[in-house]
């Protein structure tokens, strides 16, 4: 080897500060070096090339500026929200995959899909190819602006990005819906329907209603029909019919959260910020069939009432108005919403009109079944629609018990006393809801998405897979099953709570879990994906 050789500046010392720098710029270490190791005399290199450029405070600023702005931009292109759906075996794909993503040269979130060959080379790498399923659509509201509603979601979420947000899939029927625009869309795209190869135009879900319609959502039962929220209650229409339907009356719209504390199917505020639920009802998976051709769908919702809760004046972000927001918000170590849950019913004949709605209750006040209960931080129902079911945690967030909830344990609201009396001796003592786990921690409890139920063989006992981090002080799946005991219970005579447990059966299923998502599940055989670390 050869020793480096330093450069001389011009009108400088030789070993001045600056002709040093140089030098060791230019210099390899010496646990960098080998016999083999190529080095060239300093005079023979070009210095230009490892001139760093200056740039004044400002310049800096800027770069910094356009470099956070750059990974915000790559973060919101990646590829999220994914639906894979089995083609048929004639087709050359095997599967297509649905989700959202940023496409080459676009500012908006669209809805993308891309098809994944049945026959691929284990020696090469498959790159799929991001397709758009609509045609030039226009997501983004055309003014830049949103509705209010959207605006406080949108920052409660954490959304940077614009376009289609979020989207529905029904595989049966191949429907997607989305919201955009400040309205509700439609296209459908595989199930009953061939597997489009050009993109599509959706359909506009037409609504005489006034206000934005938030939180749409697909019935599974009947997917003719679409669930939304609009002025804090919750609506139905129908994409066959368009006949639209209000199902639940708690907001009088009145404008002023003083006089108007009630809402149905919408998340408090304390859930969307700690427990990142942002939705407040659930359709069942299941329609019950009727005689006449017709079928009974159910909605499980969660029902609000803030007239205990502190109101605060917030200045309007539109200065020039000169007016202040008015909210409830639960200051720390105040009161938080009273809530409950709630059933609505719609009948259906046989071309698909809505006969009928019936509001339904707990046949029990909610704080005397649960009066420990401060939060409802998960609810749906199982796959079959057999039972409704809700995570509940106590302020503290130190306590968990994860719930069980027989449609039969919802009666006719708003029953006269006689009437309500009859209905309840006619429903026997059988009837009860079940507490199939409960979880305490001494410091509080992580909040999770996973609650999967398998197949129910008995009416005995249910089995489901959840996660635990108490046990162990790490977060692992557990196959859990809880025998389902039958009480007595008088409900016409009242009902005095009674602490239980009644989990018979915890075994671990030996993984780590991370984010607290599980990603795919087959019934048979009962195989899990998650992710972990």
């Amino acid at each position: 080897m050869h020793r480096v050789k330093r450069r001389k500046i011009e009108d400088k010392r030789e070993d001045s500060p600056e002709s040093v720098r140089l030098a060791l710029a230019g210099m390899t270490g010496p646990e960098e070096l080998s016999d083999s190791t190529e080095v060239v005399e300093m005079d023979d290199v070009n210095p230009n090339r490892f001139q760093v450029e200056k740039h004044t405070w400002d310049g800096l600023r800027k770069i910094i500026h356009n470099s956070h702005k750059n990974t915000r931009v790559v973060i919101n292109k990646a590829p999220h929200d994914f639906q894979f759906v089995q083609k048929d075996e004639t087709s050359p794909q095997s599967h297509r995959i649905y989700y959202l993503g940023m496409p080459y040269a676009s500012r908006d979130n669209a809805l993308l899909y891309s098809d994944i060959p049945r026959k691929v080379r284990k020696d090469a790498l498959l790159v799929l190819s991001w397709k758009p399923m609509l045609n030039h659509f226009q997501a983004s509201p055309r003014d830049g602006s949103f509705s209010r509603e959207e605006e406080l979601l949108r920052e409660r979420k954490r959304l940077g990005v614009s376009g289609i947000t979020s989207y529905e899939y029904h595989r049966p029927s191949g429907l997607l819906l989305f919201q955009a625009n400040s309205s509700l869309y439609y296209c459908s795209d595989g199930g009953n329907n061939t597997f489009t190869t050009t993109p599509m135009r959706p359909v506009e879900i037409k609504s005489e209603s006034p206000g934005t319609r938030m939180d749409p959502k697909i019935c599974h039962g009947d997917p003719n029909f679409i669930g939304f929220i609009n002025n804090n209650d919750i609506w139905v229409t129908s994409i066959e019919t368009g006949e639209e339907r209000r199902l639940t009356f708690c907001h009088k719209g009145i404008g002023n959260p003083k006089e108007d504390p009630k809402s149905a199917g919408i998340a408090t505020f304390v859930t969307q910020e700690e427990f990142d639920r942002f939705t407040g009802y659930w359709w069942s998976p299941a329609a019950r069939e009727e005689s006449d051709g017709g079928k009974t769908l159910q909605v499980l919702y969660e029902e609000v009432d803030e007239s205990n809760v502190e109101i605060i004046h917030v200045p309007s972000p539109a200065l020039e108005e000169r007016k202040t927001d008015v909210y409830r918000y639960p200051c720390a170590g105040s009161k938080n919403p009273d809530i409950t849950l709630k059933i609505v019913e719609i009948r259906t004949d046989n071309l698909g009109k809505i006969i009928s709605t019936q509001e339904k209750e707990l046949l029990a006040p909610f704080t005397s079944l649960f009066p420990w209960a401060e939060y409802i931080t998960r609810a749906g129902w199982t796959k079959d629609g057999k039972y409704a079911w809700a995570v509940m945690m106590d302020r503290r967030q130190q306590r968990l018990q994860l719930v069980l909830l027989p449609p039969a344990l919802f009666i006719p609201a708003h029953q006269a006393e006689a009437s309500r009396q009859e209905t309840l001796e006619a429903l026997g003592d059988s009837v009860h809801p079940f507490i199939i786990y409960q979880e305490t921690s001494d410091i509080w409890i992580n909040v999770h998405d996973i609650f999967n139920p398998l197949v129910q063989t008995s009416d005995e006992e249910i089995t489901f897979v959840t996660v635990n981090e108490s046990k162990t002080g790490f977060c692992h799946l557990y196959k859990i099953t809880s025998m389902l005991q039958r009480g007595s219970y008088a409900w016409a005579n009242g009902y005095t709570h009674s602490e239980g447990n009644i989990v018979t059966e915890h075994r671990l299923v030996p993984a780590g879990i991370l984010h607290g998502k599980l990603i795919v599940k087959k019934p048979i055989p009962i195989v899990f994906y998650f992710k972990g670390d």
